[in-house]
C-alpha cells in the first residue's frame, strides 16, 4: 500500500509541474495583447487546464482521497463522486458550491 502512495505523489508533483508550466505559458501568451485578444477563448483553456493539473494533483496528494474527491474545486470531479456516495447516505455539504462555480 506504501509504494501505491508513493506512486500517486510521484504522479501528483508531475501532474502540479506540468499544470505550473501550463499556466506559465498562457500567462507568457496573455502578455502580448494582440495574441490575448485573437486567442482569448484559447488562452482561457489553458487556464482551465493549468487548473484542472493542479486540481487532480491536489487530489492524488491527499491522505483523505475521499474528503478529496468531495471537497474538490473542479465541479466535473466533485459531482462525478458525489452521486455515488449520496447512494451511501454521505452527506452533500452544499457550502462549497461557490467553490465549483468556475470550472
Amino acid at each position: 500500500m506504501l509504494h501505491d502512495r508513493m506512486a500517486l505523489r510521484v504522479i501528483a508533483d508531475l501532474l502540479r509541474s506540468t499544470g505550473g508550466l501550463t499556466e506559465r505559458v498562457g500567462s507568457a501568451l496573455c502578455a502580448d495583447a494582440e495574441v490575448m485578444s485573437r486567442n482569448i477563448t484559447l488562452l482561457q483553456d489553458i487556464d482551465l487546464l493549468s487548473q484542472r493539473q493542479i486540481a487532480l494533483a491536489d487530489i492524488l496528494d491527499s491522505d483523505d482521497l475521499a474528503h478529496s474527491l468531495a471537497t474538490c474545486r473542479l465541479e466535473w470531479i466533485a459531482s462525478a463522486y458525489r452521486p455515488a456516495n449520496d447512494a451511501f447516505g454521505v452527506p452533500d455539504d452544499d457550502e462549497d458550491d461557490v467553490l465549483f462555480s468556475n470550472a
